[in-house]
């Protein structure tokens, strides 16, 4: 399953979710919004990707891998690549006005 959620608040927060099960959170990209404090300590600040953790579940966040996200200013773009870094093999038919 995919999510794509924005701050009710703060518009300019945005959240990318690939879930399993429907209660399992595999993968989230956080855009925008605070840092994150893992469980060893160390905090990553936004942008930050959560990865899924035996034991943990999305706890743990990490740094952006560059490779994989070419612009994380486009929120477009980071939801193409958001889903090719999760395997999403058919996307969903969503429309790009919704993104501007």
């Amino acid at each position: 399953m995919l999510d794509l959620s924005r701050g009710r608040i703060d518009w300019a927060k945005i959240r990318y979710q690939h879930w399993a099960r429907q209660v399992v959170i595999l993968v989230r990209l956080e855009l925008s919004g605070p840092a994150h404090r893992s469980p060893d300590g160390q905090e990553v600040r936004c942008p930050h990707l959560h990865l899924y953790r035996e034991g943990y579940g999305d706890k743990w966040a990490f740094p952006v891998p560059a490779e994989a996200f070419r612009d994380l200013e486009d929120v477009w773009r980071s939801l193409e690549d958001f889903m090719r870094y999760c395997s999403i093999s058919e996307p969903p038919a969503i429309r790009r006005g919704l993104f501007s």
